[in-house]
């Protein structure tokens, strides 16, 4: 069955679901993309040494929040509680290194409190499954997301609003 929320050549549209998962520190769980020899899509655009959140795409039939606990557990080998929705990202970027395709990616973000992790949970068979998984807070992930997506002039790398959404939100609470 074809994944018509997976973008590609034919179907140059791409959803998925993110996670910002937080601590009792108020610390984001995020990827450490570290080495530049990992394999996969980012390293072949020569990109390294960055900091993502958990984004998974749609399955068909597949629920939002089932999407979201799948690639929490795939992704960083965590349980955790979904309590709000924080708004999404759209944006364009080239599919491969000759930019034959631009894909237009949405990416919907749900804050969720940490409950527990198993690494041994990751999917190693996905790039998202061998990266670095670290706590940082969102005041230091911000300006980092933020030159990342400029130094490698990829927007779909800097989630930024998304956490500045996150602190707005912190201080209503």
């Amino acid at each position: 069955m074809q994944n018509y929320f997976q973008g590609n050549n034919e179907h140059p549209r791409h959803i998925s679901v993110g996670g910002v998962v937080v601590n009792e520190k108020k610390e984001v769980m995020v990827h450490h993309f570290v080495r530049g020899d990992l394999p996969g899509y980012w390293p072949d655009l020569g990109i390294n040494n960055f900091y993502i959140l958990m984004r998974e795409t749609l399955e068909p039939n597949e629920t939002l929040e089932q999407a979201l606990y799948r690639g929490l557990k795939e992704e960083f080998g965590v349980t955790a509680e979904l309590v709000d929705y924080l708004g999404s990202i759209k944006c364009n970027f080239k599919k491969n290194t000759d930019g034959a395709v631009e894909i237009e990616k949405t990416t919907l973000y749900f804050l969720c409190t940490f409950k527990s992790q198993n690494l041994s949970e990751r999917n190693t068979d996905d790039i998202e499954g061998k990266t670095e998984v670290e706590w940082h807070l969102p005041e230091f992930l911000i300006p980092k997301m933020k030159e990342q997506a400029q130094k490698y002039d990829r927007a779909d790398i800097d989630e930024s609003a998304i956490l500045e959404k996150l602190l707005k939100l912190s201080v209503k609470d």
